[in-house]
């Protein structure tokens, strides 16, 4: 799971300070060279093989293409600007600057990184002060001074401030908040918690227990022996999962049963066995049979908790899961909220995502038309733009058929509505992630999207390859070189500038 974070400078730059931007920051020691200008000046390298002085050659070059450029630029309105910004390829994560074509579009700067980035922000931050710093040194910050620490620090007050890049917050996450009631926004932060709620939901994500704690409700209400729930759970055994396990979780408990020991009905239930001595000393009697209740028959069984029966009723089992893989994929636990189960068993849970706002609807058991309908309205309500939804059955062709109706209406209204639906827990990581790295991809565009001419390439997709490739070689300073990038992605790129 990748994430980006940018800040924006409300200052316009034309093309000699942009490319003396990029010196500076060079000559202040940045480790990572500039993507787009280190494959120009490749290009450059090729074309001055032969020349004596070859680095001037190759400023001459780069140099007499940023002016004929910038002098279309000024004849031709909406021309591409030369240098639109740059790429740095870090250890685990990419940098970016975006030059706007305006000041009040103004210098964006940016990071791209995953989970297991060590302090994104803390780099973004440093990054920031590079190119702020870089700016005085060229003069852009107004005198630059004489090189001692007061000059440089006046200069530094006459540049704008950084600011986080301004974005349509989503209004998703806070809407779904505000519908949901007071006292159950407290309880679900105290069941979140909660050990026992994590380890019984965990358990109860395997099929067949669930399969068992229905069976075993089942029995109980028709007043089996509890001689048949043991031989239930014996069979639950063979299949990995012991009684003890679930007692551990919370989701059985241990309890005497008293039955009648002519017609062998259920007479109660008591917690422990020292109830049964209160009740036996009170010299209580069988209501079928007028035998005193120490004559009856007594055994242990087990019955589900109401722990148990809360997450079977309301499939609160399969919303904490959901919880579990949007928080394993990266996303803070401040950006989602979750709701209280609807009385025909579905569960929704909101999110915030990349600057995308999420429904998350769970059920355990199919998707129905008339499901289909209620999941409707709940989008409308909080006006999310990515639907998934996970179900523990099938989905119904007219539930699936009217979900992408309303997503096909909302497209034509101007506000798409990215939809995923997910049958079985065994895709639902996978495909909560895909959804996710649709979003991350389209905010990646956003950004990056004015570099793509003078890369030749999408941005956006250069850096999700790039993470990827990083991830699959395992190499930690893969990023460290312009050229340590461009070799796995075009291996045969000097032959093909050649040519």
């Amino acid at each position: 799971m990748l994430f980006i974070q940018s800040n924006s400078l409300a200052l316009s730059l034309d093309e000699g300070e942009r490319l003396r931007l990029l010196d500076a920051l060079a000559a202040r020691g940045l480790a990572h060279a500039p993507l787009i200008r280190a494959a120009r000046r490749r290009c450059f390298e090729l074309l001055a093989a032969g020349i004596a002085d070859e680095a001037a050659a190759v400023a001459e070059f780069e140099r007499e293409c940023a002016s004929l450029r910038e002098a279309s630029n000024r004849t031709t309105a909406g021309g591409a600007a030369y240098t639109p910004g740059e790429i740095f390829c870090a250890d685990d994560c990419v940098l970016f600057v975006v030059f706007g074509a305006g000041a009040d579009e103004g210098l964006t700067t940016g990071i791209v990184y995953s989970v297991e980035t060590k302090e994104p922000l803390t780099k973004l931050d440093r990054f920031c002060r590079d190119v702020r710093e870089a700016l005085i040194k060229t003069g852009k910050g107004g005198a630059v001074g004489d090189g001692t620490g007061d000059d440089d620090d006046n200069a530094l007050f006459e540049l704008p401030c950084w600011k986080a890049r301004a974005t349509r917050a989503p209004q998703g996450l806070a809407r779904f908040m505000a519908i949901q009631p007071t006292d159950f926004a407290v309880a679900a932060k105290l069941k979140g918690g909660a050990r026992e709620f994590v380890r019984a939901s965990e358990l109860m994500e395997e099929q067949t227990v669930r399969q068992f704690l229905r069976r075993v409700q089942e029995m109980r209400r028709e007043g089996y022996s509890p001689r048949r729930l043991f031989a239930e759970a014996a069979t639950l055994q063979r299949g990995g999962i012991s009684v003890e396990r679930m007692l551990d979780a919370g989701l059985l408990e241990r309890e005497v049963r008293v039955s009648c020991r002519k017609s062998g009905h259920a007479l109660f239930d008591l917690p422990t066995p020292d109830s049964l001595a209160a009740i036996t000393i009170s010299k209580a009697k069988c209501s079928l049979c007028a035998a005193p209740v120490a004559d009856e028959v007594v055994e242990e069984t087990i019955n589900p908790t109401w722990l148990a029966v809360s997450l079977l009723e309301d499939g609160g089992w399969l919303n904490n899961r959901v919880y579990k893989i949007i928080r394993a994929l990266g996303v803070p636990d401040s950006e989602i909220a979750t709701g209280p189960a609807s009385t025909h068993g579905e569960s929704y849970l909101a999110a915030d995502v990349c600057g995308n706002s999420y429904l998350f609807v769970t059920k355990d058991g199919d998707l129905t038309p008339a499901c289909t309908r209620r999941i409707v309205e709940t989008v409308a309500e909080t006006e999310a733009t990515h639907l998934v939804v996970i179900t523990t059955g099938t989905i119904e062709d007219e539930g699936r058929l009217r979900l992408y109706e309303f997503a096909w209406r909302r497209a034509r209204g101007g506000e798409d509505l990215d939809t995923t639906l997910v049958e079985g827990l065994e895709n639902a990581r996978r495909e909560i992630e895909h959804s996710f790295e649709r979003a991350l991809h389209r905010q990646l565009s956003r950004h990056l999207f004015p570099l793509d001419a003078a890369l030749g390439f999408s941005a956006s997709n250069f850096v999700l390859d790039w993470f990827r490739l990083t991830n699959a070689s395992g190499a930690a300073h893969r990023g460290g070189n312009a050229s340590n990038v461009l070799v796995p992605l075009f291996p045969d790129f000097d032959q093909r500038v050649a040519s």
